[in-house]
């Protein structure tokens, strides 16, 4: 499920809403959507987190929409055209691969929490609904799982090198 975010002028310029193109079907082209992370950037905003967990969640959330849901990677064509078909499937294989390091680093638990956070667009509040826990541990365990994210991505090359940049 892709949370389809309705975006006023204001909620765009508050700066938590970005654009994604995900190809649901393989028949017709990519479809533009919007996406927003609340619960990220009002964990920012509070201090909770710094920007270094932003880019590594925003680098995850990148990856699985590329890798998992099949979204077009943004930075594949920055260089000047269309990519290939070649780049995007090497693209997506490595989005992939750096997806299933990070589960197999955080567990099924953290990427549930990842995925609800940045790709659904969940809110804390909405995510401690769903399980059923009060928001301020799952204030606590995002910022902890954040926290994880940023050390596994210092650990991995190849994340390492994007990241600084």
């Amino acid at each position: 499920m892709h949370k389809t975010v309705n975006a006023t002028p204001e909620r765009l310029a508050k700066g938590d809403v970005t654009e994604v193109y995900v190809q649901e079907h393989q028949n017709l082209p990519p479809e533009k959507r919007l996406r927003s992370s609340g619960a990220l950037y009002a964990l920012r905003r509070a201090g909770t987190i710094t920007d270094a967990h932003v880019a590594a969640a925003e680098h995850w959330a990148r990856d699985y929409e590329t890798g998992v849901l099949g979204a077009r990677d943004p930075e594949a064509g920055r260089k000047g055209g269309v990519p290939d078909p070649h780049t995007i499937m090497l693209s997506r294989a490595a989005a992939v691969t750096r997806c299933e390091y990070v589960r197999k680093a955080l567990g099924q638990v953290g990427e549930t929490f990842l995925r609800q956070m940045m790709v659904d667009g969940m809110s804390v509040q909405a995510i401690a609904a769903a399980s059923s826990t009060h928001k301020l541990r799952v204030s606590g365990a995002l910022a902890l799982l954040l926290d994880q994210l940023v050390e596994v991505y210092q650990v991995i090359p190849w994340v390492r090198e994007i990241l600084r940049n």
